[in-house]
């Protein structure tokens, strides 16, 4: 399972490093063409379009490794008892809201399919599905994040998930 995990980790971070180049190359080839006088008419709208998409995959990514923003002023004060309790909490409001995205998204996708983008022939809904998906995919590292803590009690619940490989410490 763990192969598995990795292997759609680095499918991620492969797909977000494509969508940012993406979006790079398509508004500094915009930038110019439009200095040429030549101006593309769907260059921004494809842009937005694909970071929305990388915001949502970044936002999974960030969950997976615990890169969100996060004070733990007051709660590092805490005792080690205290400071799970306090995650376990901010963990079921997040997998609530996350279930309230994934909700709405659909329905709002779903609401979206005849509207199309101002300057592409694509559907609205390709913008509108990056929320329930991304979330989706949040939701299921969060469920993992959650499976790792029951299953291994030694490590905290905000530990790295088994998608990411942690490195090993090499002790003299």
């Amino acid at each position: 399972m763990s192969r598995l995990a990795f292997a759609l980790n680095k499918i991620e971070e492969t797909l977000t490093k494509l969508l940012l180049a993406s979006i790079v190359l398509l508004v500094f080839y915009s930038a110019m063409v439009r200095w040429a006088g030549f101006p593309i008419a769907w260059s921004v709208e494809m842009a937005q379009l694909l970071f929305i998409w990388l915001v949502f995959i970044g936002a999974n990514q960030a969950l997976r490794k615990n890169r969100h923003i996060g004070v733990d002023f007051f709660t590092s004060k805490l005792p080690p008892k205290g400071q799970l309790i306090i995650q376990v909490f901010t963990n079921i409001l997040i997998g609530g809201f996350l279930l309230y995205c994934i909700y709405f998204g659909f329905v709002q996708t779903s609401q979206f399919t005849l509207r199309s983008i101002q300057n592409l022939p694509f559907s609205y809904s390709y913008i509108t599905a990056s929320v329930p998906i991304g979330c989706s995919l949040m939701f299921i590292t969060l469920i993992s994040k959650w499976v790792l803590y029951f299953t291994n009690k030694d490590k905290p619940l905000n530990s790295e998930s088994v998608q990411e490989s942690p490195a090993k410490e090499i002790k003299p």
